[in-house]
């Protein structure tokens, strides 16, 4: 028991300071660890997925508020681009939660091994971002699109956005603090409707591990957050003044040895 929260404290450590730093949001990080843990302690694969998304959500939306305190004080937040966003960020986290309440536990598996892939790829080749207009598109349909397609697939792995959010937004020409600090404001709005969500469908399922909220698990929730709405409030500081390049780069190394557990995981052992 000793050692598995020490697991949880560790992951809260490095989660909020990847999320303050890089705008990936933590989610990542926390979701594989908190599935590998479940899977030790042998719940069932069914819904041992569901449990980390939904915890990994409730993380969030601790160390998203940390972390947008110190990006308002930087002036790092888009105001225009959070009122245009955030109905379809919303509309997309609910209807993304939904669907993978719905989903079984092997296809989210499978949906955060290909998604996951595709972050680690873009972190680990992309070195300027592409550039496809100076702003935001004008029409309040297409930001709707976009904003609920961020929001959905985020949800759908857990995670609060930010491996989407910020190359979209540096791809309308916004700077990358600017795009930082917008996405981990996203973040909260993406991670407190799909927690909620998750919550609510989760709640009729009897053999869910001690202190469950649903599908959420307060003991993971809280364990992560004491650490890492500390650090990801560091993370948003040091960010303003690292090269990311190589960060970035080492980060993707990590996800892609996940993706590599996890299908291990999941189709060799």
């Amino acid at each position: 028991m000793i050692s598995l929260i020490i697991i949880f404290l560790i992951t809260g450590i490095i989660s909020g300071f990847m999320a303050g730093l890089l705008g990936v949001g933590g989610g990542i990080i926390i979701v594989p660890i908190s599935y590998f843990v479940l899977l030790y302690l042998d719940y069932s694969s069914d819904y041992a997925m569901h449990i980390a998304i939904a915890s990994s959500l409730g993380v969030i939306c601790f160390t998203s508020i940390s972390s947008i305190r110190t990006h308002l004080k930087l002036k790092n937040v888009n105001f225009i681009i959070l009122r245009t966003w955030v109905p379809g960020i919303v509309l997309g986290s609910i209807i993304g939660s939904y669907s993978a309440s719905i989903i079984s536990g092997e296809v989210l598996v499978n949906i955060f091994i290909c998604l996951a892939f595709l972050i680690a790829l873009n972190m680990a080749f992309q070195r300027d971002p592409i550039i496809i207009s100076t702003d935001i598109p004008k029409s309040k349909f297409i930001n709707l699109i976009i904003s609920s397609l961020i929001g959905f697939m985020s949800v759908l792995i857990g995670i609060g956005g930010g491996s989407f959010s910020v190359p979209t937004l540096t791809m309308f020409s916004k700077k990358i603090y600017e795009a930082v600090g917008t996405s981990a404001t996203l973040g909260f709005f993406i991670a407190f409707p799909g927690a909620i969500i998750l919550i609510i469908s989760g709640s009729n399922i009897d053999v869910l591990p001690p202190l469950s909220f649903g599908y959420l698990n307060i003991a993971i929730v809280l364990l992560v957050s004491s650490t890492s709405v500390f650090t990801a409030n560091l993370g948003a500081k040091v960010s303003v003044n690292i090269n990311k390049t190589t960060l970035r780069r080492i980060f993707s190394i990590f996800l892609l040895f996940t993706c590599i557990s996890l299908i291990i995981e999941h189709y060799i052992i």
